[in-house]
């Protein structure tokens, strides 16, 4: 009997511990949508700094609602992805690792950009000096 347990402990924890089941938000996508929301929240903070009549808890579901419609999803499945995220912190790390990685490599790009003077975007001709 212990050998039969002991060899399901085996294959269960051999098992991938990346599967996502149908219904939640996928590692990728989830990374999206906590970089636009934390996005959003820095939004909400600066539209209430310049509007004192303005509430942060207000705007920054406002600010959701939108990022959840962009994304095609709704707020019970967002609640039900970060229920079984909150279960598989395997996962949570590798997505807040990725985003980490992110704005590092923005981050770094942006101090290189400022270094060489480089512009992402061209000068309109009509601002150039002749």
């Amino acid at each position: 009997m212990s050998l039969l347990f002991l060899i399901f402990v085996f294959f269960t924890s051999c098992t991938k511990s990346t599967y996502v089941p149908p219904g939640i938000i996928k590692p990728r996508e989830m990374q999206n949508i906590f970089w636009d929301m934390i996005r959003g929240d820095i939004l909400a903070q600066e539209i209430v700094n310049k509007d004192s009549t303005k509430n942060l808890k207000t705007e920054s579901f406002a600010i959701n609602e939108k990022i959840f419609f962009i994304h095609n999803i709704n707020r019970a499945k967002f609640e039900k992805s970060i229920a079984f995220y909150e279960k598989h912190p395997g996962l949570v790390k590798t997505i807040f690792d990725s985003l980490n990685a992110v704005q590092t490599r923005k981050n770094s790009t942006e101090i290189e950009r400022r270094k060489t003077g480089k512009r992402d975007y061209p000068i309109p001709r009509s601002n150039l000096i002749r």
